[in-house]
């Protein structure tokens, strides 16, 4: 087991069994390595956030991509999509404030363009700078064409500044343009799960594990809801899974004589049938004496 894991089960372990505060569990979930691999990026435990743009068409590379994009970005500095590409690469190798100037660069020749400020607002929000990232990524998207990827990590934004009514806003309307996206109900579980609502971070966060295209951090906030109720997410569901229906107690009903019974099986279609009646009893033989056996 990696030590980022022991620390993850440890930190659980410890959530289940205190009684924390708010701001500690907003600390726990969102400042630590809980469910993230070992990933330094605040964000990374909200899913369905925008840090897929521009990765789309990135070309593969035999060498160190990394660097290929590097030289491509400095060939062509102004370029959209080479710059959406570098920058992308930037936040997964963790390089957090490189992509930040980056995107700020791109943006200024890129003014109005949706897919360049959904990518700046998640890079600055990746480094903290929720206010400035809330600005603009309020520019990613217009009301009447919303992007729920931007509208969910808008959510995911205002519950890490402790908004979590504003955050749900923000999920609610995600939700409204993709009903069944595991990523924004895992973000809405999570905010459950910041202010303490357990069972509905439960019934949100068991939804959203049930649909297709849910990851490993769907589980894992599923697990963590039940973990702080005390419970265990493989056990329980086993048990449940193992468990005989429960089977109803026989109720004490008066005897109804046969005549009746068949007549109510007529009735009801019921598989019940009053059992033949007794052969008439025959006259008894005369005694006789017992035969001798032969010899």
């Amino acid at each position: 087991m990696r030590g980022s894991d022991l620390q993850t089960q440890r930190f659980l372990q410890r959530l289940a069994l205190a009684d924390i505060s708010r701001k500690a569990m907003l600390a726990g979930v969102i400042g630590s390595s809980l469910i993230l691999g070992g990933c330094g990026s605040r964000l990374q435990q909200f899913t369905g956030s925008i840090s897929d743009f521009g990765r789309g068409n990135a070309p593969e590379s035999r060498g160190d991509p990394l660097a290929d994009l590097a030289k491509r970005y400095d060939a062509r500095p102004g370029d959209k999509r080479v710059s959406l590409e570098y920058a992308a690469a930037l936040r997964a190798n963790g390089q957090h404030p490189q992509a930040v100037a980056v995107l700020q660069r791109t943006s200024i020749g890129n003014v109005g363009d949706h897919e360049v400020a959904a990518a700046y607002g998640k890079a600055l929000a990746d480094v903290g700078r929720f206010e400035e990232a809330t600005q603009v990524l309020s520019t990613a998207h217009s009301e009447d064409r919303p992007n729920w990827r931007v509208l969910s990590t808008l959510g995911s934004i205002s519950d890490q500044m402790n908004n979590h009514t504003r955050a749900r806003d923000f999920y609610h309307r995600a939700l409204q343009i993709a009903p069944n996206e595991p990523s924004i109900l895992n973000n809405l579980g999570l905010s459950y799960v910041l202010t303490k609502e357990l069972a509905l971070a439960e019934t949100t966060l068991r939804k959203a594990a049930s649909l297709p295209g849910a990851d490993q951090r769907v589980h894992a906030h599923l697990a963590l809801a039940l973990k702080l109720q005390g419970r265990n997410a493989g056990g329980n569901a086993a048990s449940a899974a193992a468990a005989p229906a429960p089977v109803a107690a026989p109720s004490a009903t008066p005897l109804v004589p046969s005549a009746t019974k068949a007549r109510t099986a007529s009735v009801s279609g019921s598989l019940w049938k009053a059992p033949p009646a007794a052969p008439p009893l025959l006259p008894k033989a005369a005694d006789k004496p017992a035969e001798k056996p032969a010899e």
